[in-house]
């Protein structure tokens, strides 16, 4: 029987999660069963899919391209995130009710105090991401916003990302403005674009020594991108251009389909760029799934697959698209899956769609 956004079971799972994410009390294998239950209930096409497979199976991630998986039709969404895509058709989307908005948030604002600001008092955050009010959809615009409006400093926090580009004069005064005022400073954006904005400083012969605790998130990394730079060399510009030590530089993974990030754990090189660790929490965790059978995988490569007990409107499993590669300390998150890579990733699309038995 389909479960009402207003049935006081929503409720209770809404405040288990949020009390996991303040203190971390209660159990996250009872959390994750209840939300099973809840999309099983409310989904009969996530429902027949785990028939057809396994229960808990993670959701391939192009199941929310087009009409994206919400499970609660009796209560309109409060807000909905969508990913890149040249058409409609091909843009992934994430509704959200106003309980699980909160719950992002809460979600963003947790791991943001543990990876991003810890330590830092009113830190000067900048975001080489558009600042939220020019892409309302964009995710990561919204929760880097929240990042900067809770932690950061008042008057220098800013995005220097417009329409047209990355504003290399305000963040070269913003920059020199910390400096002046000895405060630490937050960039934060893709990784990408810290290689093209490191380029064009270093062009202009421009460097800055940053006050010790400074730090530089990267999203995302490499894949699909026509120049790949190693963890090691992107530290490297980090330190020349910034003077961001090594161990300030952290990278993050989101996806519009969850609600919350996985960040590096471990500064142990182990993908072919060097990329790090992801660690899990007791409310977010990745896992890597053997390519073949989709069997869970505690050592080596896989595809990986993330569980989001922060997901409350859509089904908190995702089987992302990416390729991972499990160790002791977490996940390293490898690039994405070729088309013919992994036969498990097809036969799950498979499913998804009603093609296998």
């Amino acid at each position: 029987m389909r479960v009402s956004y207003r049935d006081p079971l929503v409720q209770r799972l809404f405040t288990m999660i949020s009390d996991l994410l303040a203190d971390g009390a209660g159990e996250p294998s009872a959390i994750h069963e209840q939300l099973l239950d809840l999309t099983s209930a409310n989904s009969p096409e996530v429902r027949d899919y785990w028939r057809r497979t396994t229960r808990g199976l993670g959701v391939p991630d192009v199941a929310f391209k087009g009409s994206s998986p919400y499970l609660f039709p009796d209560e309109p969404a409060a807000r909905t995130f969508r990913t890149s895509g040249t058409t409609r058709s091909d843009r992934g989307s994430a509704h959200y009710s106003a309980r699980g908005l909160e719950l992002m948030d809460l979600s963003i604002l947790t791991s943001a105090r543990r990876h991003v600001v810890a330590g830092l008092e009113s830190p000067v955050i900048l975001r080489l991401v558009p600042p939220e009010h020019l892409a309302p959809e964009m995710v990561m615009a919204h929760g880097m916003e929240l990042i900067a409006r809770t932690f950061g400093h008042r008057e220098l926090s800013t995005s220097v990302l417009s329409p047209s580009g990355v504003d290399l004069a305000l963040l070269g005064s913003r920059l020199d403005a910390a400096v002046a005022e000895r405060l630490p400073v937050v960039l934060i954006g893709g990784s990408f674009a810290f290689v093209n904005v490191c380029d064009a400083l270093e062009a202009q012969g421009r460097a800055w020594s940053l006050a010790p605790g400074s730090r530089m998130i990267d999203a995302g990394g490499f894949k699909g991108r026509s120049r790949a730079v190693g963890v090691d060399e992107l530290r490297a510009v980090a330190r020349r251009v910034f003077g961001i030590a090594a161990e300030g530089c952290v990278n993050l993974f989101g996806m519009t389909e969850l609600a919350s990030q996985l960040y590096d754990a471990a500064d142990v090189a182990i993908g072919p760029l060097g990329e790090r660790p992801k660690g899990s929490t007791p409310f977010v965790a990745p896992r890597v799934r053997d390519a073949r059978s989709l069997s869970v995988r505690t050592e080596g490569p896989g595809l990986l697959e993330v569980v989001d007990l922060c997901v409350i409107d859509r089904p908190h499993v995702v089987l992302t698209g990416d390729l991972g590669v499990a160790r002791g300390g977490g996940v390293a998150i490898t690039g994405r899956i070729e088309r013919g890579q992994s036969r498990g990733c097809s036969l799950a699309l498979d499913a998804m769609t009603g093609g296998a038995s």
